[in-house]
């Protein structure tokens, strides 16, 4: 317990992420069990060899055997158009997601992805996972930056 704590304290004192009250409205609706970046770290978890495949995380096509995601951050971070997107803000999202299979393996992984009103999928996220094992699957890199 105590090695996941110490975990987690450095993975959110380097991204320098606060736990926030969430305003409804004020952040795109791309967090939680069925969106991107959630899906997009189980598929990298399953890539890296750490989960044999999807049977050991869902039940049946919907149901999880345990599947948490928390959003801990939201922030605005520019704006973004290209051909045949429109002028949107694009926001910073910080999540924890907890999987436990049906193996009883638990993971807790930290994913930073950007996402906008308009599209969930801005950016390939961050995919850090903090427990059992601290470890990056994936680097991730800004919309923002410029090509």
């Amino acid at each position: 317990m105590k090695k996941k704590f110490v975990a987690l304290s450095f993975v959110l004192s380097i991204l320098n992420v606060s736990v926030f009250a969430q305003s409804v409205g004020k952040v795109p609706p791309c967090y939680g069990n069925e969106n991107y970046a959630t899906q997009t770290t189980l598929t990298g978890m399953v890539n890296a060899g750490l989960i044999p495949n999807s049977e050991s995380i869902y039940r049946d096509e919907k149901h999880a055997y345990s599947l948490k995601t928390t959003l801990l951050d939201s922030e605005k971070v520019g704006k973004y158009s290209g051909p045949g997107f429109p002028v949107s803000d694009v926001y910073r999202l910080t999540q924890k997601i907890s999987v436990r299979t049906k193996e009883g393996k638990t993971f807790d992984v930290i994913t930073i992805s950007e996402a906008s009103f308009a599209e969930c999928s801005l950016s390939d996220p961050v995919i850090i996972v903090i427990y059992p094992e601290l470890q990056t699957l994936s680097a991730g890199k800004s919309i923002l930056t410029k090509q």
